[in-house]
């Protein structure tokens, strides 16, 4: 069997076979019942308004969500409700049904311990799971509008909760049984493993900040859920429940004193990793939010809701680059803010925000989540007040670059605001649904609008941008014709260096909201995977790569001849503007070679089927070796036969064997490279610097490392099986230039 035959054949003994899945799509899956499987973290807001925007009950719940994967769902939550009466620490069971359609949009219906129905959305199952790790909901019932989200509960409950955790939250301050201004709230929760904690945080009620020291003690009981109870410096009691949504513990929280009521997250600081912070713990560029509100008697009369940047020198210097919209006297959409700055951090990760450039405005700051590479903060949170508003702030780090086709597919939404009647705020808004990116500039949205109790299915459809620092815009107009402009910024970087968010200003002549959307399966630019271990953002130029999603071919068509085709069918894939040779395509997948000539950095890809076309963005590496798997991770290895190692057949200490692999990155070629086209006849070596290990033993005969003569896309690596490797299945690992391949593994006797 000849080398080139070998490479022919691998795709078909690698790669998974998808079905389509009806609209055309890159990436993308498809939602059911079963999709919403488990228990989830649940924390639900719930408020009755009058005409002119004043709350007048107040709902606030924390617990579980019990759905069984077919279509039962148990709801049990800690409430706090202020009505005519202050009632907290309530506990409240319902049961009832869902269901989600194929988008992962769907409905839930409460009949049993109360009666309420909810809009329903699940989203970003990772990876290959079939299970939501969230869900959001908005609804009401003959009391109060509601808004909620859920976070999959860890397998194992941590039976305590030790260190520094963050939180924020919002709500409102009491007189009684009365709304007297909305609260924003951020600080820190300090935990000792042993059942004691203590707090430090900020509220800020209307333009009055006020600094919080409290301590107490904590449970952890069933069912991932604690409480806690702290009691203030002035003597004021607080109590606390959370229901965990990470095993660190992240968690959702409710708290109330007769004084003020309010919900939020909370999240690990991560102490064990950093232990000290300062102003160089905060740097670099951060998608930013920003909201600020006027509510001398309950209502709101101010808004301002605003996204963009946080720009952080790491040496005390701040910047805001936002896009804000304000209802204060009169409405004004879309402005541009410049705001500036110095900011500081204690040892304790919190600090302040001083901006005397563009606004005058002082915060109080936390930073938390850190980078364990460079130990600066991934997130921050922060509370304070201008001249004009109470206000609330957050942000987290952005990919390294972003295009118009980093949104791409199915991206799930919910948000809250206010209804607008001119210049008059008439009651607090709630949206959910879905907005579905091209990839190209081209969206559409389906969503419900929840205004006071009255709820409205929304249908519209627009455009959008999103530059390459990741902020953007939106336009829509609904069936309706009530045109929607907004702003966007994209964050939330996951494993793959994929965002999987965006948060979203928008506005009309009656709303102005703000949210966050968030992809329903993963980034669709991790349909993309180098086509040896599948891994998404692993596809240097050069590299054949597999491309997942739906209706992108009609039928089943391969290439039959060398140099590969640009089109199959009617199906062309282009990256940066440029066709991609294609080995085949069908209506799941394409198999095709990343161009010779792309380089480093994010690219472009876009299929055409016909008239149809979808695009998205991928990161293209310098290197990125993947050794070929086959079956439960097994490396192909072969011996100088080409026959490959297996159990059966395994490679002994001494042999010189064959590892074939891609990305081997930039080559010092023996002739032209052609795109599409079979590499050199001669040995074209790698250029980086190279290391093999088997067994966690290093290979000190290495012979060869480079492109595979006459193949398109294949490398492979010969060495000799080194002295000491362990005998049985052992883990294979190929670096180059300092980036480590995957880790399967081959037999060796």
């Amino acid at each position: 069997m000849t080398k080139r035959s070998i490479f022919l054949t691998l795709p078909l003994l690698v790669m998974p076979l998808l079905s389509a899945f009806g609209q055309p799509a890159i990436g993308g899956g498809t939602c059911n019942s079963a999709t919403l499987s488990g228990a989830y973290e649940v924390l639900l807001s719930g408020r009755q308004l009058t005409s002119a925007g004043a709350v007048t009950q107040i709902f606030q719940g924390v617990g579980t969500a019990n759905f069984n994967g077919l279509s039962k769902v148990t709801v049990s939550l800690t409430a706090n409700t202020v009505t005519t009466t202050q009632n907290f620490g309530t506990p409240i069971t319902w049961n009832g049904t869902y269901s989600l359609q194929a988008n992962c949009i769907g409905a839930m219906t409460i009949t049993i311990g109360g009666t309420a129905t909810f809009s329903l959305e699940a989203y970003t199952q990772p990876g290959s799971a079939t299970v939501a790790s969230g869900f959001a909901v908005i609804g009401s019932d003959s009391s109060y509008a509601y808004n909620g989200t859920g976070t999959m509960q860890p397998a194992t409950c941590p039976s305590t909760i030790s260190g520094a955790h963050e939180f924020n939250a919002t709500g409102s301050g009491l007189t009684g049984a009365v709304a007297n201004s909305t609260l924003d709230v951020a600080g820190m929760l300090q935990f000792d493993g042993m059942g004691n904690v203590t707090g430090t945080w900020t509220q800020v009620s209307n333009l009055t900040s006020t600094t919080v020291s409290a301590g107490g003690t904590y449970t952890v009981g069933e069912g991932c859920l604690a409480s806690a109870v702290m009691t203030d410096t002035s003597n004021n009691k607080y109590t606390f429940s959370f229901s965990f949504s990470s095993a660190s513990p992240n968690f959702g929280l409710i708290a109330s004193s007769p004084a003020v009521i309010f919900d939020g997250t909370a999240s690990a600081m991560q102490p064990t990793i950093v232990t000290s912070c300062a102003a160089s713990t905060l740097n670099g560029t951060y998608y930013m939010t920003l909201a600020g509100r006027l509510a001398p008697s309950g209502a709101a009369t101010k808004i301002q809701l605003a996204n963009g940047t946080a720009t952080f020198d790491g040496a005390g210097h701040v910047t805001f680059n936002l896009t804000a919209s304000s209802v204060n006297g009169s409405q004004l959409f879309g402005a541009p803010l410049t705001d500036s700055g110095t900011y500081s951090l204690q040892s304790t990760c919190l600090g302040s925000i001083n901006i005397a450039s563009g606004d005058t405005a002082t915060f109080n700051l936390v930073a938390y989540n850190f980078n364990t590479t460079t130990l600066q903060a991934k997130s921050f949170t922060m509370v304070g007040t201008d001249a004009t508003y109470a206000l609330n702030g957050s942000g987290s780090v952005q990919p390294a670059e972003c295009a118009v086709s980093t949104l791409s597919g199915s991206w799930p939404f919910s948000g809250t605001g206010n209804s607008l009647s001119g210049a008059a705020n008439t009651g607090l808004a709630d949206l959910g649904g879905i907005l579905q990116f091209d990839g190209q500039g081209a969206v559409s949205g389906t969503w419900t609008l929840v205004s006071n109790s009255a709820s409205t299915p929304v249908q519209a459809a627009g455009t959008y941008t999103v530059s390459s620092t990741c902020v953007g815009s939106i336009s829509l107009t609904d069936q309706a014709n009530n045109a929607y402009a907004g702003s966007l910024a994209v964050f939330g970087v996951d494993t793959y260096g994929y965002p999987n968010d965006f948060q979203l200003v928008m506005t009309s002549p009656q709303l102005i909201f703000s949210g966050t959307g968030r992809a329903a399966f993963v980034n669709p630019g991790e349909a993309l995977t180098n086509n040896a271990a599948f891994l998404p953002g692993a596809t240097p130029a050069g590299t054949v790569f597999a491309l997942f999603g739906s209706d992108l071919a009609s039928k089943l068509s391969q290439a039959t001849n060398v140099p590969l085709p640009t089109t199959l069918l009617t199906t062309t894939l282009f990256v940066n503007g440029e066709k991609a040779p294609l080995f085949n395509v069908q209506p799941g997948q394409i198999d095709a070679q990343m161009p010779e000539d792309i380089k480093p950095g994010l690219a472009t890809v876009m299929v055409t089927n016909g008239t149809n076309s979808n695009a998205v963005s991928v990161m293209v590496p310098a290197v990125s070796p993947e050794i070929i798997v086959y079956g439960n991770n097994l490396a192909v290895v072969t011996d100088l036969n080409y026959n490959v190692i297996t159990s059966a057949k395994p490679a002994h200490v001494g042999d010189t064997v064959v590892l074939w692999f891609l990305g081997g990155g930039a080559v010092n070629a023996s002739g032209k490279l052609t795109t599409g086209a079979a590499s050199p006849a001669g040995l074209s070596p790698v250029t980086g610097p190279y290391t093999i290990t088997v067994g966690g033993v290093e290979a000190t005969n290495i012979s060869y490392v480079g492109l595979t003569p006459e193949s398109v896309g294949l490398y492979q690596a010969s060495f000799v099986v080194p002295t000491g490797t362990p005998t049985g299945n052992q883990k294979v690992v190929l670096t180059i230039s300092g980036q480590d391949s995957n880790a399967p593994v081959m037999a060796v006797k």
